[in-house]
């Protein structure tokens, strides 16, 4: 497999895993790869994004606390582009990323 063909083949995969809604484990597993090979290559990916994308870099966004937002909150919401996603206690910080990623 040449090295073109093998980066489009994991850029399938990473598409599918990111789909899946499975965590990394469940999804290797079902795929017939390594955990240690996924996260390489979403590693990879990411790390070529950062270099590549103008919107790599973090933007930052004036908040105004409203009285209510300055008790303690049962959820956060998040928005990223369109999309708009809610952050309960317990959250797994590693979905989130993975979540706002793909988003990008």
């Amino acid at each position: 497999m040449s090295k073109q063909q093998r980066n489009e083949y994991w850029q399938k995969q990473i598409t599918a895993y990111r789909s899946s809604g499975l965590s990394m484990k469940a999804w290797c597993a079902a795929n017939e790869c390594t955990l240690d090979q996924l996260k390489y290559w979403l590693y990879r990916k990411q790390k070529k994004v950062c270099r590549t994308s103008p919107q790599a870099t973090p933007v930052l966004v004036p908040v105004t606390a409203t009285p209510e937002a300055t008790s303690r909150p049962s959820s956060l919401w998040i928005e990223v582009g369109h999309a708009r996603i809610e952050v309960r206690p317990g959250f797994k910080p590693e979905l989130l990323r993975e979540v706002v990623a793909a988003l990008r």
